[in-house]
């Protein structure tokens, strides 16, 4: 120091503070906005990975594939940092991809440390959980069903599958190097100025240094807005000029950031509302409609109507076309119901052909006649698909919302209601709901014994009853007479605990597409108790129980792999096995019930052919269909002994299979009359409560364990 002239020491004494506060400075400015960013980045990931992963429960509970591939599609062209989107159910299948895939090793890091962010090479991976929703949609309950209502309601959603998101590290390491730059040149100009300090001794540079710093330091906070006056000239000037156009840098990305965030949170938003094949307003969103009318009611008593619309003819293209023009049906019906209800009206898809219209303050007198209106709408209507040409015709069901009413789940049951009995007053007409009716009562009777039916069916809901098949031909063989053959039947408990024959729930069943759960239970536990039954003793095991199929359980594609799973958990003989399904349900499904057949013959069960002879019976299905036994329809065999019709239906029936080697077997014999005519045309089997009443399964388990022991 004594070596140096004063010039030497003023430089140096100006020099050394400007070096220690650019380096503390530069450090806590990149410390700092390094987080900010870190974390900015971090908080971005997880916000459009937790606001995918709603959007996306709809697709992995249907198995909709392709709205999920195009969610995520969107949701990487809506931001160039997204570079990949996944989404897989909750056994990790991959269900949909766009853009890079995400190495494994990540998500098995994710999994495996319960981490909800990972970064990878270039990339922070982020992943949210995708919740199914339990909604109950009680169509009928009472005061006794009300407190379990309210206990299944709490019950935690269920997750069903995760959503990955990979965002760019690359922006953010642009943005830091960029930053680096800025503050290392911010460093130099502060050198150089420390230097004119310590020429010209200014006392003007210590209040901008200041301005800077505090300004840095808002930065750091995340305060994006915040500018500095630029009053000083040479390096401060460029300082203050510069840090303002890199606030200013960072303030747009930032916004920018922000509305692209609102933009797919609207989309979000959006899609959790409406339909998205006809881009109505989905169920959920109609019921929290319905809910604040109900509201008003209570408050200003305006009149609002609930109308249930459904198609009559939606089935029948469905059938015959294919579910392609089921869709287009369903878009063009759309567009007309839209341009004929009023803009204040809420229009909604319900259901698979179902759609809801809320009329809001309107009279009971102008629905009517817009219902009308809608009816002749469709009933004029004309769906072409291809060279065919259908009529459609609509049903509808009006409730007038009243304080009567609680919930709007029990609205829509009762315009469901009112739907259904027009329907069966001959379609094409509306119908106002009444609590007194009893086309309302029968209906809403029906629901309830369906209500109680879920995925997840209770063995304490059904048991299986069993009614002997018995061989009738003289000429049968010894094998023949010694096979205990049973048609297994389903019987279900009401709230009181009796029993409930499956005419009372069957149809409403169907109509809620809860056949399907009810099948994969009676084959489950069919299979079990025949378990039981080689348990107790395997060389004396000479059953065969024959298992209904329904028609939606036809066009189910995984019901194959089901029947697979059970003869692999129970180990049963495939050949102790037969299948029946109706003839009706057969045809309307002949591809699949050919390819089931086919499957299921192979590895040694049997199949009959149920209710041969009733609706668009023709015996030239018999060619498509490898049968073992064909039931012919009890209508025909009843009263065969005094009806010569029937006589000779029941015998040409007969005739036919004979000459294709199938077994016949007739249903409803119920005297010895009938039975005489059945052994002399040469009927190889009889069933009916003259033959055996159905007995339950249990007692014949018990009944062949006491035989054994």
């Amino acid at each position: 120091m004594k070596n140096f002239g004063i010039k030497g020491r003023v430089i140096l004494l100006g020099t050394l503070p400007a070096v220690l506060f650019a380096v503390i400075l530069a450090g806590y400015a990149i410390s700092n906005v390094f987080r900010i960013l870190n974390e900015s980045q971090q908080d971005r990931g997880r916000i459009v990975a937790s606001q995918l992963a709603p959007a996306m429960e709809y697709g992995v509970i249907s198995g909709n594939q392709n709205m999920l591939q195009k969610l995520a599609n969107q949701a990487l062209s809506s931001d160039e940092e997204i570079i990949a989107v996944m989404v897989t159910d909750q056994y990790g299948q991959v269900l949909a991809l766009s853009g890079r895939p995400i190495p494994t090793r990540y998500i098995s890091k994710l999994h495996e440390q319960h981490l909800d962010i990972v970064k990878a090479d270039n990339a922070v991976i982020f992943t949210a959980p995708i919740y199914r929703s339990l909604v109950e949609i009680e169509d009928f309950s009472t005061a006794e069903d009300e407190s379990l209502t309210n206990k299944k309601q709490q019950m935690p959603s269920l997750e069903i599958g995760q959503v990955y998101v990979s965002l760019s590290s690359q922006q953010l390491l642009d943005l830091q190097k960029s930053l680096i730059a800025k503050i290392v040149a911010i460093g130099g100009f502060g050198l150089l100025l420390s230097g004119l300090i310590a020429w010209q001794i200014g006392r003007n540079i210590t209040k901008p240094i200041q301005e800077i710093a505090w300004a840095v330091n808002k930065l750091g906070e995340g305060v994006y807005h915040h500018t500095i006056t630029e009053n000083s000239s040479g390096e401060l000037g460029t300082l203050q000029k510069g840090f303002n156009s890199m606030a200013k840098s960072m303030k747009s990305a930032y916004e920018n950031m922000q509305e692209r965030i609102h933009e797919a949170t609207d989309m979000l938003r959006h899609q959790a509302q409406h339909d998205d094949l006809t881009g109505l307003i989905n169920r959920r969103e109609f019921e929290s409609r319905i809910e604040r009318c109900l509201a008003q009611i209570s408050e200003a008593r305006p009149q609002h109507v609930l109308c249930y619309l459904d198609l009559d003819q939606f089935k029948l293209v469905n059938d015959t076309c294919g579910h392609g023009a089921g869709d287009e049906l369903l878009k063009q019906i759309s567009v007309l119901f839209a341009h004929r209800v009023r803009d204040k009206d809420t229009l909604a898809r319900v259901g698979g052909d179902e759609f809801g219209l809320l009329l809001e303050n309107c009279s009971l007198s102008d629905a009517q006649q817009i219902c009308n209106d809608l009816v002749k709408l469709v009933r004029d209507y004309r769906f072409a698909h291809e060279d065919k040409v259908f009529n459609i015709g609509l049903s509808i069901g009006m409730v007038v919302i009243d304080s009567s009413f609680q919930t709007a789940s029990s609205i829509l049951q009762a315009a469901d209601a009112a739907c259904y009995a027009a329907k069966k007053a001959g379609k094409n007409q509306s119908y106002l709901y009444s609590a007194g009716d009893v086309e309302m009562m029968q209906r809403q009777s029906a629901v309830a014994a369906v209500s109680d039916i879920t995925s997840n069916i209770d063995d304490e809901q059904f048991v299986l009853y069993c009614q002997p098949i018995v061989p009738l031909s003289p000429y049968a063989s010894s094998k023949e007479k010694a096979l205990q053959h049973y048609e297994v039947l389903i019987r279900k408990f009401d709230a009181s605990g009796q029993l409930v024959m499956p005419t009372a729930f069957i149809t409403s069943a169907e109509r809620y597409q809860l056949m399907p759960n009810i099948d994969r239970w009676v084959i489950k536990n069919t299979f079990a108790a025949y378990r039981q039954l080689l348990d107790i003793c395997r060389d004396n095991c000479n059953y065969l129980f024959s298992v209904n199929l329904s028609g939606t359980s036809l066009g189910d594609k995984s019901l194959l792999g089901f029947i697979r799973e059970q003869f692999a958990i129970y180990a049963i003989p495939p050949s102790s096995i037969c299948f029946e399904i109706t003839e009706t349900a057969a045809i309307v499904n002949l591809k699949n019930t050919i390819n089931l057949f086919t499957a299921l013959r192979k590895i040694g069960c049997k199949f009959a052919l149920d209710d041969f002879g009733s609706g668009m019976s023709s015996f030239m299905y018999l060619k498509n269909f490898e049968v073992d036994y064909l039931k012919i329809e009890g209508s025909f065999v009843k009263e065969m002994n005094i009806n010569k019709i029937d006589h000779a239906m029941v015998q040409s029936i007969h005739s036919v299979a004979q000459a294709l080697n199938i077994k016949t077997v007739a249903e409803f014999v119920e005297n010895d009359a009938v039975l005489d005519e059945l052994k002399r045309i040469g009927i190889d089997y009889g069933q009916g409560m003259h033959l055996g009443p159905p007995v339950a399964i249990k007692k014949l388990i018990e009944k062949f364990s006491g035989l054994n022991t």
